[in-house]
């Protein structure tokens, strides 16, 4: 019977073999999946034998690793910030740029006036796995978080994880299937309107990882020729659904800054104030942030 020192070096040269980086960690990951342990227990296990059934089962999530499925659909969840996400095809998983959208978010929360004692009203549009809007009500009280996601899969996903997470929630969370703005009345608006849209161009798209691009929802990702089709649609439609004082603030492409600030200058005079530029870990331009005039 193989070890579990011995599996880990044969899956890990196999997976590099055939361009998976960071393969080492892949297998671990895999093999503590099967074993359901934590990863570092692997250290304190090393002579353990493997029964044949563990050692099939590895075998089957090293060959899906190895033709390129993403790790989280094969361990069938991925963690964001404070929660877990269930994730499979048909949703796009979670990102740590999107983890620090959802804390530039959080940042401005307690500037937002909502007037007395009432809730704070946030708008997660794309919502897709749920995680920017479940992390908000996760880490969050008094707030009132609504979900919009439109593609069938996705709007599945979510379902799943916002019961998975109902007892993590501080604030009540609901999930529409719609198109954007299609299903709200600008008669009662947001404090935020937040977004991980599509923004990623056709071109982009030709280039990304196999992973990524044969896997991951293209509905998610690609967003027309310049990546702007929804930011831009965002951008028109959500003064109309932000109160006076209100944020709207959108994960972008580290490219598309001068598409944007074109986009906002297009605006009724007093929409916006003057749109704001953030970073990610990696120095790229990121996110944006807009406050409702």
């Amino acid at each position: 019977m193989k070890k579990i020192l011995e599996v880990l070096r044969l899956a890990e040269k196999y997976l590099a073999e055939r361009g998976v980086k960071s393969a080492r960690l892949n297998s671990e990951r895999l093999l503590a999946a099967v074993l359901n342990i934590e990863r570092l227990e692997l250290y304190l296990q090393f002579d353990r034998p493997l029964e044949e059934n563990e050692l099939a089962l590895f075998r089957e999530f090293t060959r899906r690793r190895a033709g390129g499925e993403p790790l989280q659909y094969i361990l069938g969840g991925a963690g964001f910030r404070d929660i877990t996400l269930r994730v499979g095809p048909g949703v796009l998983i979670p990102r740590p740029e999107t983890e620090q959208l959802v804390g530039l978010v959080l940042e401005r929360m307690d500037g937002l006036c909502a007037g007395g004692s009432s809730p704070l009203c946030v708008l997660d549009l794309c919502a897709g796995s749920g995680a920017v809007g479940l992390a908000l009500a996760a880490e969050r009280e008094n707030l009132w978080c609504v979900m919009v996601e439109l593609a069938g899969e996705a709007t599945a996903w979510a379902t799943s994880n916002l019961k998975a997470n109902r007892q993590k929630l501080k604030s009540p969370v609901a999930l529409i299937r719609a198109n954007l703005f299609g299903a709200l009345s600008a008669r009662n608006p947001f404090d935020v309107v937040v977004s991980n849209p599509p923004y990623v161009s056709r071109s982009e798209m030709a280039a990304l990882p196999v992973e990524i691009r044969e896997h991951e929802p293209r509905c998610a990702l690609e967003a027309g020729a310049r990546g702007l089709g929804v930011v831009s649609a965002i951008v028109d439609k959500a003064a109309g659904y932000i109160r006076p004082g209100g944020l709207l603030a959108m994960e972008i492409g580290e490219t598309q800054q001068s598409g944007i600030e074109e986009l906002f200058s297009r605006q009724a005079p007093g929409s916006y104030g003057e749109p704001e530029f953030h970073h990610d870990l990696a120095d790229k331009i990121r996110f944006v942030i807009a406050y409702r005039l």
